[in-house]
């Protein structure tokens, strides 16, 4: 019996966001499973990184029709229904079973538009196995044709594995940085990016937060990972808001895109006051590497989590005060959660649907 061989289709990491994170880590988990992995990247820039083939490059269109493999995986969010449909049928003419993973669906199946919603419903009756985030998504997906019974909840968050060269790229000063702060809080987001004209991510809210405990606790420190600005008027703007609140030796940005764990390893607290969200994969790495998280209650939010109301500044400030004037209570209560291994149940699933599942007792 041949090696499992799995085709994955998404955006590969930079830029350092939930979906190509976990694309990077799965890619990694079927490696080290002895599963043969290509990543086929639909982002904007070419990576140089074995097993990982940009698609803006018409040849890797034909190494994707060449190569044989049993699973067709893509990675999906909201309406984008072309590549999901375009894979699914590839998937067919080559024979691989097909895979398809929602990792946000804010939208209602109007937004899809009548073609969109057509083929959409086409794909997921004949899918061989769906995966959603959240069982809002799942619903969504139902509604839209998914067989239930080939519809499993796994949520976004697969864990890393430590490495030396990740840790080592992040900058000098974001070190001196953390040393010199306590409590360290740790905060992060894709992009500047707004919603309902908020700030999605809540920065503004981490710059009221800083602020406010730092009349308690003058060494507070907050790092806020950005990979990317996004939107440098309102990036200027929130530094000019740090400056006015006097804590610019308490609150810094790093912009350098590269990965967040190492930073939050080293947190005593994560905070996440998102004003929407699907999960939140950052919120499941924090309580992975037991640093207590505190997020806002817009959604399923992972076991253990700390919520506050969205926008609710006040109520954001009272949670975090209480979680570090009681920190080994808060800490005790993560080191007894038990973290499933998400990366084995995706892995199964294919095995299961390729109808290789001996191979998971062959290793």
């Amino acid at each position: 019996m041949h090696k499992l061989k799995v085709a994955l289709i998404g955006v590969y990491p930079p830029p350092y966001g939930g979906v190509s994170v976990h694309i990077q880590r799965l890619l990694a988990g079927c490696l080290d499973n002895d599963i043969r992995c290509m990543v086929f990247d639909n982002g904007r820039h070419v990576k140089k990184v074995p097993y990982v083939f940009n698609l803006s490059r018409i040849w890797n269109w034909l190494r994707f029709l060449a190569s044989g493999q049993d699973v067709v995986h893509v990675h999906t969010s909201s309406i984008n229904w072309v590549i999901p449909v375009i894979f699914f049928y590839l998937a067919r003419i080559k024979g691989a079973r097909f895979v398809l993973s929602y990792h946000s669906l804010r939208n209602s199946e109007s937004d899809f538009g009548v073609l969109g919603l057509k083929m959409m419903k086409t794909m997921l009756k004949s899918t061989s196995h769906c995966i959603a985030i959240n069982s809002e998504i799942k619903e969504k997906l139902v509604s839209m044709g998914a067989r239930p019974e080939k519809l499993t909840i796994i949520p976004a968050y697969l864990p890393p594995v430590i490495r030396e060269e990740e840790i080592a790229e992040i900058p000098p000063d974001v070190w001196d940085f953390m040393a010199g702060h306590t409590p360290l809080i740790s905060a992060n987001a894709f992009a500047i990016i707004k919603y309902n004209g908020e700030d999605l991510y809540g920065i503004d809210m981490c710059i009221e937060l800083c602020a406010a405990l730092k009349s308690i606790y003058p060494g507070v420190g907050l790092v806020f990972c950005l990979p990317s600005i996004g939107d440098p008027d309102y990036f200027n703007e929130l530094k000019r808001r740090i400056s006015v609140k006097g804590i610019v030796d308490n609150f810094l940005f790093q912009t350098k895109p590269c990965q967040f764990y190492p930073v939050l390893m080293k947190s005593d607290i994560f905070v996440r006051p998102t004003n929407t969200d699907s999960y939140g994969v950052s919120v499941a790495e924090a309580i992975h590497f037991r640093v207590p998280a505190i997020a806002s209650d817009v959604c399923q939010r992972p076991v253990g989590t700390i919520l506050f109301e969205n926008r609710n500044v006040t109520d954001f400030m009272d949670r975090v005060k209480t979680v570090w004037e009681n920190y080994t209570d808060y800490k005790a209560k993560l080191d007894s959660l038990e973290m499933p291994d998400l990366t084995k149940v995706i892995l199964d699933i294919y095995r299961r649907v390729a109808g290789k599942e001996s191979d998971s007792s062959s290793k």
